[in-house]
């Protein structure tokens, strides 16, 4: 068992988690600063507030009462982050999804949700349409943006917002209120919803602030989308921190990301090792001045040691990564600024405390791999209608089992092994396939790489490699067979990928990881 660092926390029994994120703007009188940076639009905090307000209002006259969920399913924009805030004003729980999910996706999830009111835009709103046709049950559609066919049920929210008044009083909450859900990881099957209360949310910005430290005069750039609680928690831990936010509705693409550091000097990016990786591979002429960053964050999938030292070496901006999941909503590992360690996931963030165990439930000694266990005050409880897969996931006493695989080195930091359910037993050995993964990067030839443990035809489990060529490389046997003796040179034996598949890109989920289950479920045979 190691902790993080542990200091006093008081939390109020009535805690809004809303009026957290961004009264303390106003009080301290930062209510003229920009606070968000949108197309060609700038916002003030006093602007956000007003937004926010008439938002809240705007619920409330579609009956959304205090505990009713609200579902945000638009694009990155004031709305989302006015709407967000809202919700928890007015004592209601947020939940948010993808924006470029098909409608038998949103007709799953509604039903898991069941939300009063769902916000859409344009975009989203044919998709949600077919998702309720012919449901009894559907929630009120709140469309942004102009549409002209609105049908019943569908408000345009322009129009409301433009009659709603900008003096909303907060619901009274109490800080063990439901506030909003984390959608788990759905890369091994449909999204789990984690309930979380507003006490988590100001657990996890007491945790991350202490490492975090946005400043008042802060720009923040943010890759993912905001539906990524990873991304969402760093725009409310800024805004509370009275620093400013580009939002933005456009698919993150690598030239957009550079045309929006280029407009809008960001100090801090929010990253994402792909994203690091493309960044990476644009030609030198190709990208903007990116001397107005102070740190960039990664966070979303393991950011390998050859990566970091690559980024370092091309842009000269350290790379802070941490570890979390939806299930803890916060990062309970983290490399601290100044002190990072390539390749590591970190170590144990303030206000945590962690276990690696084995099968048993005993601890391992440092150095083993065991599987992590998180404590914390801002971990949820429960999965929405998933009682098994709760106890499995949540044993009692504030704990969290991440199902993730871990080694802790002798300076205490942590170092990402695998899912646990990923291990395969190869010749009698078990192998993890992320340590093969990080050996085949290792080669120049190598862009990305996949390893998966696929079925032969007698049914044995045999280690298949999926690669990604690097500068362009065509694929060739040449190509293939200098991949193939680079494995038997860097690898042990029981680890060599018995066959290897070159692919232009390798698929990746909503949140931008590696879909390995679309891998296992289209590969060759």
């Amino acid at each position: 068992m190691i902790k993080g660092e542990m200091f006093d926390v008081t939390i109020p029994e009535d805690f809004n988690l809303g009026s957290f994120i961004l009264d303390i703007n106003l009080e301290e009188g930062r209510g003229a600063k920009t606070a968000l940076y949108h197309g060609g639009d700038i916002y003030s905090f006093d602007d956000l507030w007003s937004l926010t307000s008439r938002m809240g209002n705007v619920l409330r006259e579609l009956g959304v009462e205090p505990e009713n969920r609200v579902m945000l399913g638009l694009g990155d924009s004031p709305a989302w982050v006015a709407g967000w805030i809202a919700v928890m004003k007015i004592g209601a729980v947020g939940t948010h999804v993808y924006t470029y999910l098909n409608a038998h996706d949103y007709e799953y999830l509604l039903e898991l949700v069941r939300p009063k009111v769902a916000i859409v835009d344009a975009e989203t709103l044919p998709r949600f349409r077919e998702a309720m046709n012919g449901k009894q049950r559907v929630p009120a559609l709140l469309v942004s943006g102009p549409v002209d066919d609105l049908g019943p049920g569908e408000f345009s929210l322009d129009a409301m917002l433009a009659a709603a008044s900008d003096q909303l009083t907060p619901e009274p909450t109490n800080c063990n209120d439901l506030a909003f859900w984390n959608f788990s990881s759905g890369t091994t099957g449909k999204p789990k919803g984690v309930p979380h209360m507003h006490r988590d949310g100001l657990v996890s910005y007491l945790s991350s602030n202490s490492i975090l430290q946005y400043r008042e005069d802060d720009i923040v750039l943010r890759v993912p989308k905001l539906f990524f609680h990873y991304s969402r928690d760093h725009l409310f831990w800024s805004l509370r921190n009275g620093a400013a936010s580009v939002v933005f509705e456009e698919r993150t693409s690598t030239q957009g990301v550079f045309d929006l550091i280029a407009k809008t000097k960001p100090t801090v990016l929010v990253n994402v090792p792909t994203m690091m990786r493309a960044m990476i591979q644009t030609p030198k002429e190709q990208r903007p001045d990116m001397s107005s960053l102070r740190r960039l964050m990664s966070s979303g999938e393991p950011l390998t040691a050859p990566l970091y030292k690559e980024w370092l070496e091309e842009f000269g901006i350290e790379a802070v990564n941490r570890f979390g999941s939806a299930e803890t909503t916060l990062g309970y590992l983290s490399n601290m600024p100044g002190t990072v360690m390539p390749g590591s996931s970190g170590k144990v963030a303030p206000l945590v405390t962690l276990r690696l165990v084995d099968e048993d439930g005993n601890d391992v000694a440092k150095g083993e791999p065991g599987r992590l266990l998180v404590h914390s005050g801002a971990s949820g409880m429960y999965y929405e209608r998933e009682y098994e897969k709760s106890l499995e996931t949540f044993p009692g006493g504030g704990w969290v089992n991440t199902g993730d695989i871990f080694t802790q080195d002798d300076q205490d930091y942590f170092w990402y092994v695998s899912r646990a359910d990923d291990m395969l037993k190869i010749s009698g050995v078990w192998v993890a396939p992320m340590e093969i993964e990080r050996g085949i990067q290792t080669s120049p030839l190598v862009a990305e790489a996949a390893v998966l443990g696929i079925d032969d035809a007698d049914g044995l489990k045999r280690l298949r490699a999926f690669v990604v060529l690097a500068n362009g490389e065509a694929i060739s046997q040449d190509c293939a067979e200098a991949l193939k003796q680079y494995c038997k040179e860097t690898l042990a034996p029981h680890k060599f990928p018995t066959r290897i598949e070159f692919l232009a890109a390798l698929p990746k989920t909503g949140q931008g990881k590696i879909d390995r289950r679309y891998l296992r479920e289209n590969a060759a045979p």
